[in-house]
């Protein structure tokens, strides 16, 4: 029998039957690096993990050819028909009917996954490698099983202790800062803008002389991509399947939830990869 969590402890963990595998959906909108990695857990240990589903907001996204050879049922979309693009969306009104029409999609799209679990059986844990904002019931029905990586040290904080390295750049970001070296960070997706409880962080990847250039950038973010995005996800979505994480009931600095490993609360940044 299981002891309950102490007052105040939240456990992360699926709830699925004993010696299933972990049933992960993913949310994809580029090369899939990330989804390439949880195939190959799936690979080594087919007993222990399963990517079920993948699903993308458009039908270009070289992930979906990833999933695709892999045997992984897939799905397309069109968000930015249905949506229109952020970048379009200007004054109060037209960011207010982005968003609103952005909420409608992906209910539409968490409705559609609930009909198939129904079907298949449901999903533990869904992972995003995806460049579009998620409100709504999907955010809500997955609470505390979506996770995300993200290429910024994210317990980097500002004098009001505010995440600054967040946003669609953040290695170049840190680089500019004159950062020596960048990391991924892979946290808890909630409402707020990269805001999530942190559960872990890749090891650091040294800079090497790089500029902040495009180009530099971009060689040191592919770098991270195979030194730290990847040691990162395999460590949660382990942690996550073996129950070892839990939020805790303080908060850090910047008000995300302090995150538990075996029972022991970490630092912002959660478990640190050397």
């Amino acid at each position: 029998m299981s002891r309950a969590a102490p007052h105040g402890v939240t456990p992360l963990g699926p709830n699925r039957r004993s010696g299933g595998p972990l049933r992960i959906g993913v949310l994809v909108s580029a090369t899939g690096a990330n989804l390439n990695t949880l195939l190959g857990m799936q690979k080594r240990q087919p007993d222990a993990f399963q990517v079920c589903l993948v699903a993308s907001h458009g039908s270009t996204a070289k992930a979906l050819d990833v999933a695709r050879d892999a045997g992984v049922e897939t799905w397309t979309g069109d968000f930015d028909a249905y949506c229109g693009l952020a970048s379009k969306a200007v004054g109060d009104e037209g960011r207010l009917r982005y968003r609103r029409r952005a909420r409608e999609w992906h209910d539409t799209l968490d409705a559609r996954i609930a009909d198939w679990e129904a079907r298949h059986g449901a999903l533990d844990l869904v992972v995003l490698a995806y460049h579009r904002w998620i409100e709504g019931s999907l955010l809500t029905r997955f609470e505390g099983r979506m996770i995300n990586q993200h290429p910024g040290d994210l317990s980097v904080l500002d004098a009001s202790n505010r995440r600054l390295l967040v946003g669609n750049d953040p290695v170049r970001l840190a680089m500019t800062a004159g950062h020596t070296t960048t990391r991924t960070s892979c946290f808890l997706v909630d409402a707020r803008h990269d805001g999530g409880a942190v559960l872990c962080m890749g090891p650091p990847v040294p800079v090497e002389g790089r500029r902040a250039t495009p180009e530099d950038a971009w060689e040191q973010e592919l770098r991270q991509k195979d030194l730290s995005d990847r040691p990162c996800l395999e460590w949660t979505v382990r942690a996550f399947a073996a129950g070892r994480l839990a939020l805790g009931e303080g908060t850090h600095a910047d008000g995300s939830r302090g995150v538990l490993v075996d029972g022991r609360p970490t630092e912002l940044g959660g478990r640190r990869l050397a």
